[in-house]
């Protein structure tokens, strides 16, 4: 098969752009793989691709030139699938394969969630021209399916792929003795690090010698770097910036915590979970249900609740023995997020199309 993943800029840090790679540097194991992106902000693709994947980003010009130009190359590259990455990009690729004069078929692949509008008017009408005019949507959990097949008349066929936990290098320990909390992602908006100033307050008055790590960078870095020195906590809670070794930070810290408003499936408890970190997360509308088993391997709090998350966080740091028993249960579940067996399911949906 031939397949064209259509997404936004793959010189991005982001759990969309990570997931972009993942998934076609697997197929083009089997297939002829090419991604365009629309945009290329740095020099340099910030996540790998396999030697075999083809690459272009389009020059800078109108929607409608972008369109035209993504018809030319799905007709003479004579694209059998297009994936969408990400609803946003539905109108373009449906738009794009129908012109095309092919039989194309077109995927479009939520990578958040039915509810995510991203702050957009325009957004929603996108989200709906896409579950209807795409040939499937690809969603991340079984929760977000009942939201399109009941949020949506006459909606396209759903299916739920989710992505894949990460690999980890040889034998993963966990770090009893770390006094480390991490986040990561790209700090902006709906990722809300600007909680953790307020969770931080309570954490830090009872355990100084603890701290707090974000990895990432983004438009709120500057007005979250001011929070923290508004709350006199910039001992506590450091900002590290983008890092392209994740799994360094992972694997000396203690505890991961997601503060998140909204997510689809996120990549970051999935990564923390591979490393064997107890987590705790907000319980929001999708995602870390799929991950966390309340009590056992992390806390599920309710939305968004900080004096609690505060709580079930400090219960942790004072207790290692609990830490190290969540620790013990983070491969719960982990079968189900495997790489072979979410691209098997990826091959087969695109085969039966």
């Amino acid at each position: 098969m031939k397949i064209l993943f259509l997404e936004g800029d793959l010189s991005r840090p982001g759990g969309t752009e990570r997931m972009t790679a993942r998934l076609s540097s697997a197929l083009s194991a089997h297939h002829t793989v090419h991604i365009i992106s629309l945009h290329r902000q740095n020099a340099a693709l910030f996540y790998p691709l396999a030697n075999a994947v083809i690459h272009k980003t389009l020059p800078e010009q109108s929607t409608i030139g972008k369109i035209r130009a993504i018809r030319r190359y799905i007709r003479q590259n004579r694209v059998d699938t297009v994936i969408n990455v990400d609803t946003g990009m539905g109108y373009i690729g449906i738009c794009a394969a129908a012109g095309a004069g092919t039989n194309a078929r077109v995927i479009t692949w939520e990578h958040s969630n039915f509810y995510n509008n991203w702050d957009s008017r325009i957004f929603p009408h996108l989200r709906r021209f896409a579950a209807k005019h795409s040939d499937v949507m690809v969603v991340l959990t079984a929760r977000d399916k009942q939201n399109y097949e009941s949020g949506i008349k006459h909606c396209v066929p759903v299916h739920v792929i989710p992505n894949p936990a990460p690999e980890t290098a040889g034998d993963v320990s966990y770090h009893t003795t770390s006094k480390t909390v991490l986040s990561a992602g790209i700090l902006g908006k709906i990722k809300r690090f600007d909680r953790i100033p307020e969770i931080g307050k309570t954490v830090f008055a009872r355990h100084p010698d603890w701290n707090w790590l974000i990895c990432g960078d983004g438009p709120e870095r500057k007005k979250l770097e001011a929070a923290v020195r508004e709350a006199g906590l910039e001992n506590n809670i450091r900002f590290v910036g983008a890092v392209q070794n994740m799994a360094e930070y992972y694997r000396n810290a203690a505890v991961y915590v997601l503060t998140s408003d909204m997510e689809g499936l996120p990549m970051v408890l999935l990564e923390a979970k591979a490393h064997r970190l107890p987590l705790v997360s907000f319980d929001i509308n999708t995602g870390p249900s799929d991950i966390i088993r309340d009590g056992v391997n992390g806390y599920l709090v309710p939305p968004y609740e900080t004096d609690t998350m505060a709580e079930k966080l400090c219960a942790l740091i004072e207790n290692a023995e609990l830490r190290k028993a969540f620790s013990d249960n983070a491969v719960m579940d982990m079968e189900k997020f495997k790489e072979e067996r979410i691209v098997e399911t990826w091959e087969k949906l695109i085969n039966n199309l």
